[in-house]
């Protein structure tokens, strides 16, 4: 998945650096309240989601991810944006293109998540905007509370 021309690009791409697409697929969640899920992990801070995998659509991806991460069960909606977020190894010889899409979805049950690293939280928008560690992320919360 390459992300449209008008996409915006987070972070710098390095002279010398491999660098590796990876797609990705992220969910906006709200509750009745209005607060937005994010998922604490050991690496920061994400909206529920991440990598898609070779046989799953990007909203296979968010249902997967929102059920491992959150114990969620979701149903997706429509993409509300995309991005490409570059992320850099520790050693900074090699990146990954995170080619992102950010889908609106809703709860409609819980299960229990299989990732025990990973904690979900409800933040009010400003707080979850602040708290979320990928620029590409918090530009995606902007984005959905703006509209």
């Amino acid at each position: 998945m390459e992300p449209p021309i008008d996409s915006p690009v987070f972070g710098i791409r390095l002279d010398g650096c491999r660098y590796t697409v990876r797609p990705s697929a992220y969910a906006l969640l709200r509750d009745e309240d209005g607060r937005i899920a994010i998922v604490r992990a050991a690496r920061g801070w994400f909206l529920p989601g991440g990598g898609i995998e070779a046989d799953e659509t990007a909203e296979q991806a968010v249902e997967r991810e929102a059920r491992e991460e959150c114990g969620l069960v979701i149903e997706p909606g429509h993409i509300l944006a995309t991005a490409t977020e570059i992320v850099h190894s520790p050693t900074g010889d090699a990146g990954v293109d995170k080619a992102s899409v950010f889908i609106a979805a809703v709860v409609v049950g819980r299960t229990t998540p299989t990732e025990a690293d990973h904690e979900l939280v409800w933040l009010e928008p400003a707080a979850a905007v602040r708290r979320l560690s990928h620029k590409s992320h918090r530009w995606a919360v902007e984005v959905t509370i703006r509209s």
